[in-house]
């Protein structure tokens, strides 16, 4: 049993986390494809929903998930290409599960595209010095106008929201807003 942190991608119940909760190729059991995935919210934790899973990559180690349910509030995304090396970012996540709910770390974005090889696969990242704790994976990293540019990931790195996007081939319904003191 895997325990992640989860992004409501939009208000029809489509969530984003990382493809190593749904399929488990590196753990020493080597799992494979998890065979049921279930999502738990609510303010107390309550509500358990079951999770169809609509998609995964492994080489960018993102999954979408979709549950039954509308009129959820997802996260603004905004664009990592804005991003510039030194500016403010904060990591969110559940560190072991709901022990360490909400857990927030800050720092600043010290590379761009910076291409990491891990195991087999190189992936292009944001480094960031803002701590990515076990159980972040699949939690947001936000830039200083609170919009998601980055999905925590193994090993404490951060993988680019639009081109991991493409990866999945899927269709997004994009919740970016400008905002106009943002270049």
């Amino acid at each position: 049993m895997a325990n992640d942190t989860t992004i409501f991608m939009q208000s029809d119940g489509y969530i984003v986390t990382n493809a190593h909760v749904i399929y488990d190729t590196e753990s020493e059991y080597k799992m494979g494809k998890a065979t049921s995935v279930s999502v738990i919210m609510g303010e107390n934790h309550d509500e358990e929903c079951e999770a169809e899973i609509i998609g995964y990559d492994i080489q960018t180690n993102l999954a979408v998930l979709k549950i039954d349910a509308e009129g959820l509030t997802p996260a603004e995304f905004g664009n990592s290409d804005d991003l510039q090396v030194g500016e403010l970012v904060v990591a969110i996540g559940n560190p072991l599960g709901f022990e360490l709910y909400g857990t927030t770390t800050c720092g600043i974005a010290s590379a761009k595209n910076r291409e990491v090889q891990l195991e087999d696969r190189t992936m292009t990242l944001i480094q960031t010095d803002a701590e990515i704790n076990s159980g972040n994976s699949g939690g947001m990293l936000l830039n200083s106008y609170g919009q998601v540019i980055g999905i925590n990931s193994l090993k404490g790195v951060l993988l680019m929201v639009r081109q991991a996007w493409k990866a999945l081939d899927l269709p997004f319904r994009s919740t970016m807003q400008r905002r106009s003191s943002h270049p």
